[in-house]
């Protein structure tokens, strides 16, 4: 924007050992050039008079993006960049009338507030950094069934900077249901972690009435091939 802020239009990701198709990943030869075709998402944006289009490039997104075991990196020849953005061509408007109701939607009731929190905490003692993310939907009733629901996200995600195959993953979602004299709870934990030649999953459901658990399944740790991922 003119006062320097900045809006993300649209991202893509390629994993460039894959470069080729999924199906059969090749390895990168160092210090060979190739060529890399780059599809970023589909959108529509209006770019007005005064702002300025940036691309930036990065060998890294976590924790978008799981690291690769190596952080080699590459060089990018600027020279030979090229970003092609699909222009609106002819095209008809279509004007829709608006609703008989504006605002057709129930009102929930709201018992508990919702929430978001995300931080990084870099512990410079371990060289370690954890991203934290926080999401709750808070208690909210339904007016005509009187069911509440809720909805909470905890997750952690941490790496080492310096070795890629430190980092591993802990995502665990609550979600709860009530009514008068009623109660029901599903926790589900997930966790990933690597070697330089797999991935390392594993996953536990538990299931409450009434704060009392009435089941459980769990996921054994598994192993997964990376296969250049």
């Amino acid at each position: 924007h003119p006062d320097g802020t900045a809006t993300r239009v649209a991202f893509g990701v390629v994993n460039l050992t894959h470069r080729d198709g999924n199906a059969d990943p090749k390895p990168l030869t160092s210090g060979e050039k190739v060529s890399i075709r780059l599809v970023l998402d589909a959108c529509g944006y209006r770019f007005r008079k005064g702002h300025r289009i940036r691309l930036s490039l990065s060998t890294a997104y976590w924790p978008m993006i799981l690291p690769p075991p190596d952080d080699e990196g590459i060089e990018v020849d600027i020279a030979a960049l090229g970003l092609g953005l699909p222009m609106l061509g002819e095209h008809q408007r279509i004007d829709i009338k608006e609703p008989a109701n504006a605002d057709p939607l129930p009102k929930y009731i709201e018992h508990a507030a919702a929430a978001t929190k995300r931080q990084v905490v870099r512990n410079l003692s371990a060289a370690r950094t954890d991203y934290h993310i926080h999401e709750d939907t808070g208690l909210t009733e339904h007016p005509q069934t009187g069911l509440s629901t809720r909805q909470l996200r905890e997750e952690v995600w941490s790496i080492a900077p310096d070795n890629p195959l430190s980092m591993t993953g802990v995502s665990t979602w609550t979600c709860d249901m009530r009514r008068p004299g009623w109660f029901a709870r599903t926790v589900a934990t997930a966790r990933i972690a690597c070697t330089r030649t797999d991935w390392v999953i594993s996953a536990v459901v538990t299931a409450f009435e009434d704060d009392v658990q009435i089941f459980e399944k769990v996921f054994a740790e598994k192993r997964i091939a990376r296969d250049l991922m």
